[in-house]
C-alpha cells in the first residue's frame, strides 16, 4: 500500500519542488517504487527532471470530476530513473484547481490515485502555494504532510498559517471523513548559519513545532544548478552536503512511514 506524502506550504519559493523530486528520487534509489504527482501549475517537477511538462494531472482530474471512465495509468510517464515515475502537470493544472472548487468532493485526488495504491511504495505530491483546491485534496489523500519553509520570517509566518489551517482542517476531516493524516515534519530550507535571520527563524520553528522540525537543508548553489541540468542532486553532485542532508530527510520519512 502506497505511503502518500503531500509537500505543502501556502508560500512559494520554499523549495517544495526541490524537496519533492529529491526525496522521491532518494526513495527510488533505496529500491522503493515511487510516483511524483506534479500538482503545481508551473509543472516544475517535470522540468527539474529534464522532462517535458504535460497536462496529465489536468486530464486525469477532468475525467474524474466529470464522471468519465478513464485510466490514470495513461498519464503516468517514466522519468528514465529506476523506480521513479511521474504524473506530470503544466499550466493547465490551474484549470483543474478551478474545476475542483469548493463544491467538489474532498476525496477526488484520493479516488483518482486509488488504482495505483499497490503499484507504488511512495507517492509524493508537489502542490501549488495556495490553500484549497489541489493542495487541500492532496493533503487529505496523504498519510503525511511535509512542510518545507525557508528560514526567514515571512516564510515561517506562512508555515504558521498552514499549520493552523491543517490543524483546523484535520479536525474536520477526522470527524467527517475519518482522515488519519498527520504532519510528517517541518523542513527548514535555505538555511545559512552565518545569518541571524536564519538562526532566529530556525529557533522560532523549534519553539513552535518542537520535535517535528527536521534537520535543515543549507542554502546551496548546487541545488539550483542541478535543476538547470535536469538532474537531482544525487545525480549532479552525490557527494555534496545537500545530498547528505536530503538523504537524512528521506531516512526520516522512511522511518516514520
Amino acid at each position: 500500500m502506497a505511503n502518500k506524502v503531500a509537500v505543502a506550504n501556502h508560500k512559494g519559493g520554499v523549495a517544495k519542488t526541490t524537496t519533492t523530486i529529491t526525496v522521491a528520487h532518494c526513495c527510488a534509489l533505496h529500491g522503493y517504487r515511487v510516483l511524483i504527482v506534479d500538482g503545481d501549475p508551473q509543472g516544475q517537477c517535470s522540468n527539474a527532471l529534464g522532462l517535458p511538462s504535460e497536462p496529465g494531472l489536468f486530464r486525469a482530474i477532468s475525467a474524474m470530476v466529470s464522471g468519465v471512465a478513464d485510466d490514470v495509468h495513461q498519464w503516468i510517464r517514466k522519468t528514465g530513473r529506476t523506480n521513479l515515475d511521474i504524473l506530470p502537470g503544466n499550466d493547465t493544472t490551474a484549470m483543474a484547481q478551478v474545476m475542483l472548487g469548493a463544491e467538489k468532493s474532498i476525496d477526488v485526488i484520493d479516488n483518482l490515485l486509488h488504482p495505483l495504491r499497490r503499484e507504488y511504495d511512495y507517492i509524493f505530491f508537489d502542490t501549488a502555494p495556495s490553500a484549497g483546491g489541489i493542495q487541500e485534496r492532496a493533503c487529505y489523500a496523504s498519510k503525511f504532510v511535509l512542510c518545507p519553509t525557508a528560514t526567514e520570517y515571512l516564510s515561517s509566518d506562512g508555515l504558521t498559517q498552514l499549520a493552523g489551517s491543517l490543524w483546523t482542517k484535520s479536525t474536520s476531516l477526522k470527524n467527517q471523513h475519518g482522515w488519519d493524516g498527520a504532519l510528517m515534519g517541518v523542513l527548514p530550507t535555505f538555511y545559512d548559519e552565518s545569518t541571524s535571520v536564519s538562526k532566529e527563524s530556525l529557533d522560532q520553528l523549534k519553539t513552535q513545532f518542537g520535535r517535528d522540525v527536521l534537520l535543515p537543508i543549507h542554502r546551496a548553489t548546487a541545488l539550483r544548478e542541478c535543476v538547470a541540468e535536469g538532474k537531482t542532486i544525487f545525480e549532479y553532485a552525490p557527494a555534496h552536503r545537500a545530498s547528505q542532508e536530503y538523504e537524512t530527510v528521506t531516512a526520516e520519512i522512511i522511518r516514520r512511514s
